[in-house]
């Protein structure tokens, strides 16, 4: 199985509040290079989930209108919510009758400290191991759900 993590694109440094924040001109730019670059790679993508702010909603917009899909937002994606609920979100998508295995491959769109986390527990990396820079883009390879259990693929920076 395969999943995918987005962090969001670059956005301007302040607004009313964090999750106002919008991405910027280079936020929007790096997002479609890493896309457009990785598109083949995504092509099994089909579901995208994204964290409630601005700059991960206007990040999410930009692949679903590349990778042609819609986008869900996910309210345990934010940068304050922990990889444990990262994992049950996971855990509940919908699984494949005959295979036991997720019938979604996500992408999800979110930001850190929440995406390098997720990155190096589920893929038995120290932690801080892999920094997702704005627009980073990782494809991970699993069999099970659990720390150590899936393969970094690729991590894509701008």
């Amino acid at each position: 199985m395969q999943l995918f993590v987005l962090r969001h694109g670059q956005a301007e440094g302040y607004a009313t509040s964090d999750s106002a924040r919008n991405l910027t001109e280079r936020g929007r730019s790096d997002t479609i290079q890493i896309i457009t670059f990785q598109k083949d790679a995504l092509a099994g993508v089909n579901c995208i989930y994204a964290s409630p702010y601005n700059r991960a909603q206007q990040t999410a917009v930009i692949a679903a209108e590349i990778l042609g899909l819609p986008v869900q937002t996910c309210d345990v994606i934010t940068p304050e919510h922990s990889v444990r609920n990262l994992l049950g979100f996971l855990e509940g998508l919908p699984l494949d009758p005959d295979l036991f295995s997720t019938t979604q491959v996500p992408l999800l769109v979110s930001h850190q400290p929440l995406v390098g986390s997720f990155v190096d527990w589920f893929c038995g990396f120290e932690r801080g191991g892999n920094v997702m820079g704005t627009s980073a883009l990782a494809a991970i390879q699993y069999d099970v759900l659990a720390g150590a259990c899936g393969d970094l693929i690729s991590l894509t920076q701008p």
